[in-house]
């Protein structure tokens, strides 16, 4: 029988495989052609560096968490613009392969962090792997499909999303 805290791992990579599929055969000039509207996300190298700077951000508030003290998650969810903002100017000068290297390690860590639980407890406690709720972290599965669709889109890509 799979747990809950199981089941958030599978389609988190559910949501990793797909997202990964819109980047398929994706090169240098075309990731940083400004394809979309103006606004957060003018280039899929801006979506991809948006992505793992949230999912970096969750790793460092679980090994704050597992070390006793209080995550900072909150304190970037009031600010959403202003930490994306930062965020996208710090890697706007980052090559493709930067970006996606460090996509690939945030997903990977997040995976051994996530992996050290035991049972159903997780950083925000059973409520981390939930649908919903304040301390869920399902956001984050949402996150990359959500920023797959647009990206799919830019591409005019066809995409098969997991059932959730």
């Amino acid at each position: 029988m799979v747990n809950i805290r199981e089941s958030f791992i599978e389609h988190y990579k559910a949501a990793r495989k797909v997202f990964l599929e819109t980047l398929d055969g994706l090169d240098e000039a075309e990731a940083n052609s400004t394809s979309g509207p103006q606004g957060d996300w003018p280039s899929i190298k801006d979506m991809i560096g948006h992505v793992s700077a949230w999912e970096h951000e969750v790793l460092v508030a679980d090994e704050m968490l597992k070390r006793g003290e209080e995550s900072q998650l909150h304190l970037l969810v009031k600010d959403i613009p202003g930490f994306n903002a930062t965020q996208s100017a710090l890697r706007h000068s980052w090559t493709l392969a930067q970006v996606r290297a460090e996509l690939d390690l945030s997903y990977e860590g997040l995976l051994m962090a996530w992996n050290e639980y035991e049972g159903e407890e997780g950083p925000f406690g059973p409520a981390t792997w939930q649908p919903t709720g304040r301390a869920s972290l399902n956001w984050v599965i949402h996150h990359q499909l959500e920023h797959a669709q647009e990206i799919a889109q830019r591409r005019g890509l066809k995409i098969e999303l997991p059932e959730h």
